[in-house]
């Protein structure tokens, strides 16, 4: 299912850039071939036709707006595609605060003695 979705998003994509829906066009081509070879008592062959119409001068047959009903033979720029895809998957990023852990020592004023100092077993004094 996923190979069918990509498929048809790239043509999606590509017929926006390509010349694609000139295809569509084809049947008129293989009808002005039909009518040109009735003109011509079937004495034109497929190839003479494209390149009467594609590579060479065309025959001034009074059928200009036929001949530029042809598929390729102008360029149409009116075929514009817009594919907006919501995202497939949102990221939540969450903040993460580490306490920080603060350490206060006993506040001693500097007018009261150390008890550890007037204490009958008190350390060495030097």
């Amino acid at each position: 299912m996923k190979k069918i979705g990509i498929y048809l998003m790239l043509l999606l994509l590509t017929s926006d850039v390509d010349e694609l829906h000139q295809l569509f066009k084809l049947p008129v081509l293989f009808e002005h071939f039909s009518e040109h070879k009735q003109r011509s008592n079937g004495r034109v062959s497929f190839v003479d036709f494209l390149e009467m119409h594609y590579w060479g001068d065309d025959m001034d047959d009074n059928d200009n707006d036929r001949d530029m009903a042809l598929p390729f033979k102008k360029a149409d720029a009116h075929i514009v595609q817009n594919i907006i895809l919501p995202p497939v998957q949102f990221t939540n990023i969450t903040e993460f605060v580490l306490p920080v852990e603060q350490v206060f020592s006993k506040y001693t004023h500097q007018f009261c003695p150390d008890r550890a100092l007037s204490a009958p077993f008190r350390p060495p004094c030097a």
